[in-house]
This record gives structure tokens, sequence and C-alpha cells, in this order.
């Protein structure tokens, strides 16, 4: 059995205002489940093995971040297949906002359509044979 961390942006926003799967217990303040995901297993197999008592979806804390676990292929792959514009988002850091003009730089935007055209302007000057 496999655990697939998802990122912690499908939990912000307007998602956040409906059912939020259950959380594992034993978070720290500050830190969250990280204590959780460090031991002489592979954080994988950790959280593998947490869906016991949760069912297939759940969520952890990393920092002060939610993150949706999902430990079944089915699920994964809903997630990646049908919902993969949901996912695809970025978190909103206040330093990217401050220092990259309102999040307008390629590595911090979020997913949107100024993403997609300068990646389609970012994909062929930089990666290109000539480049290269």
């Amino acid at each position: 059995m496999h655990g697939y961390l998802i990122s912690p942006k499908i939990l912000k926003g307007k998602i956040s205002k409906k059912r939020i799967p259950p959380q594992h217990n034993g978070a720290c303040p500050v830190v969250g489940h990280l204590p959780l995901l460090i031991g002489k297993q592979q954080p994988h197999i950790i959280l593998g093995n947490v869906p016991d008592g949760h069912g297939a979806i759940f969520t952890i804390k990393i920092g002060v971040h939610r993150s949706l676990v999902t430990s079944t292929w089915e699920l994964a792959k809903e997630c990646f297949t049908t919902n993969d514009k949901i996912f695809a988002n970025r978190p909103n850091f206040l330093a990217a906002e401050l220092m990259g003009y309102n999040s307008a730089m390629f590595g911090f935007s979020p997913y949107r359509q100024y993403w997609g055209l300068m990646r389609k302007i970012a994909i062929p000057e930089l990666l290109s044979n000539l480049r290269l």
C-alpha cells in the first residue's frame, strides 16, 4: 500500500469551506506531523500504514500547512486526471508577492492563463537545442 501526498493548496480558499477529510492524530503545534515521517521506514510506507484507522483519504499537517494523503491508486488517479487543475496550483507566499511583482515570476505564479502563456514563451527560449 502506498501513500500519495498532495499539495497543501487543495485545502485553501473555497475548497476549505467544504467538508475536509479527517486529520491524523498527534500533530505538534509548530511542526505538525513531521516527527511522524522521521523514522527507520520511508515516509510513503509510514503514510501507507496510517489509513487503517482513517480510511483511504486523510490529511496531515506539514508545518502549518495541511496536506491531503490518498492511499489508493484510484483516488490518486482521480486527483491527477479528473481534478488536475485544482491540484496544479501553487501556494501563495508573502515573499513571492512582495519581491516577485505579485507572484508574477514564472516559478512562483499560480496556475492560470498567465502561467500557461509564460510557459509557452519560456520553454522554446530556455530549453531549445541552441540554448543547451
